[in-house]
């Protein structure tokens, strides 16, 4: 035989762009596949065991929460009572004629006048 005959080898960086390329196109893209179902497997088992971490925002956001209910908890415990009875206009003035008249008792205003307190 003659080297006519004989095929050429093709160009080695030919041969790596056929070959190479997408053998290691491929590696790293099923690495970074496997590596986010690992991550995500790990996240999903952190939240049902109530390990997750969170981001400063949600932290205070929550505290805030907490400290609301507190409040609302607190002020449940007091005896709340909406019921009272709303004044009418009649019986405040009513109400504050009797406090003057408790106030300027005669005993009352002589003890003023004695210690010049008017």
């Amino acid at each position: 035989r003659t080297a006519k005959q004989l095929p050429k080898a093709p160009p080695s960086a030919f041969l790596f762009v056929k070959a190479g390329l997408p053998l290691i196109i491929f590696s790293i893209g099923a690495s970074y596949v496997v590596k986010n179902a690992i991550e995500g497997k790990q996240k999903e088992a952190d939240a049902s065991k109530k390990f997750v971490s969170k981001s400063e925002r949600q932290a205070r956001l929550e505290k805030e929460q907490e400290d609301m209910l507190s409040k609302i908890n607190k002020i449940r415990k007091t005896d709340f009572n909406n019921t009272k009875r709303i004044e009418r206009p009649e019986e405040i003035l009513e109400r504050r004629k009797m406090e003057r008249e408790r106030r300027n008792k005669w005993y009352r205003r002589a003890w003023r006048a004695v210690t010049f307190q008017n």
